[in-house]
């Protein structure tokens, strides 16, 4: 694959600018989800040519034979900086923070860079400053998305940021297959219990992973650990001591990339990370938050009016605890299970004021890109 970035590149630039009008970009191969029910609107229904440019060589659009869709390998080096350096295509589809603030710049073309969430936190507090300012177009989960862009724009005075009232392409597929998904827990008796939580030094794999665990051992649950890839990645030692100590007791998930281990699960524990609210709102099921610091990651947090969707959502679709309540975390789970009525009811209510265009992003986004070319 040496070569194939720059043969990609050269491909991409040879097609007519007619041909290349919808451009989506993906950082891995992990990013297709977010993008393809719209792609399959697109080229289904309105026969729309997409162009998909991976910087993942093992990204399986490449080996795909999609009607319509034309992917391209550019890598994550040089080749990938001059990609967006020459882009010169009407639109730019991504869901890349950070455009402008790093080496990947916009192009001095008329482009519209449109951004995709690939997950539904807030803007403004695990994201880094600025992470939003450069684009033109922000598809918004929900109600609150759309009030931290306007915030965003009067903070840094910027020309306004359009919007599309959009929602959120992961909990509509898990609503949608979470009825037609059989099961693969082969002892059907036993409960599941996923912890899927983010990654960093105080997050719960890297600082609380020993004591959790040391408790679920006799938990009577079928336990799957589901690392964040930067906590495989970045706190490697760590990690593997983990995995080594407990293999024999849990099962422990590093690909990351489907969903099918969550229709298995009945209650999950995780932090912060943004998988816990597509578990909570697209399958209705209920989440242990263990209360590890926030992950604060933009300096500017403090002049936003707007309380993060995360913080604010956390009582209301599961169970907040502190690290001190790890010694009870048996009780806690049961207890959670058996409420899971309850929680269901909660989670519908909050999921309909919260998220936009239930089970329809797919079309309201595929519709709008459309009207754009």
């Amino acid at each position: 694959m040496f070569f194939r970035p720059l043969v990609d590149l050269i491909k991409f630039n040879k097609i007519e600018k007619k041909d290349r009008k919808i451009v989506f970009y993906s950082e891995n191969e992990s990013f297709y989800k977010f993008f393809s029910g719209i792609i399959d609107e697109l080229i289904n229904i309105y026969d729309e040519k997409v162009c998909y440019v991976t910087s993942s060589s093992t990204d399986p659009i490449l080996l795909s034979n999609k009607k319509n869709i034309t992917p391209f390998y550019i890598g994550s080096g040089s080749i990938r900086t001059i990609f967006f350096a020459l882009y010169n295509s009407p639109l730019l589809i991504l869901s890349m923070p950070d455009l402008d603030t790093f080496h990947i710049k916009r192009s001095p073309h008329d482009v519209n860079y449109i951004f995709i969430p690939h997950n539904i936190c807030s803007l403004h507090m695990v994201f880094r400053k600025k992470a939003y300012n450069s684009y033109d177009t922000f598809f918004c989960s929900g109600p609150y998305h759309k009030k931290e862009i306007e915030e965003t724009c009067k903070i840094y005075n910027l020309n306004k940021i359009k919007t599309l009232s959009f929602g959120y392409n992961k909990i509509d597929e898990l609503l949608n297959k979470k009825n037609n998904i059989p099961s693969k827990n082969k002892e059907k008796s036993l409960r599941t219990l996923l912890i899927a939580p983010s990654w960093g030094k105080n997050c719960i794999l890297e600082k609380y992973g020993d004591r959790l665990l040391t408790h679920l051992v006799d938990s009577k649950w079928r336990v799957i650990i589901r690392p964040h890839p930067d906590t495989v990645k970045k706190f490697t030692t760590t990690y593997l001591k983990l995995k080594e100590k407990y293999n024999k007791f849990f099962i422990f998930e590093e690909n990351i990339s489907g969903m099918n281990i969550f229709y298995d699960t009945d209650v999950m524990i995780s932090d912060w990370s943004g998988v816990a609210f597509e578990f909570a709102f697209g399958l209705e099921k209920p989440v242990i938050f263990l209360d590890v610091p926030k992950k604060i990651n933009n300096e500017d947090f403090k002049l936003y009016k707007n309380i993060p969707f995360e913080v604010l959502i956390r009582e209301k679709i599961g169970k907040v605890i502190s690290t001190d309540e790890i010694n009870n975390i048996n009780h806690i789970i049961n207890d959670v299970y058996k409420d899971r009525l309850f929680y269901i009811d909660r989670i519908r209510k909050e999921r309909k004021k919260n998220i936009y265009n239930l089970s329809k992003s797919s079309q309201i986004g595929a519709k709008y890109i459309k009207s754009l070319i």
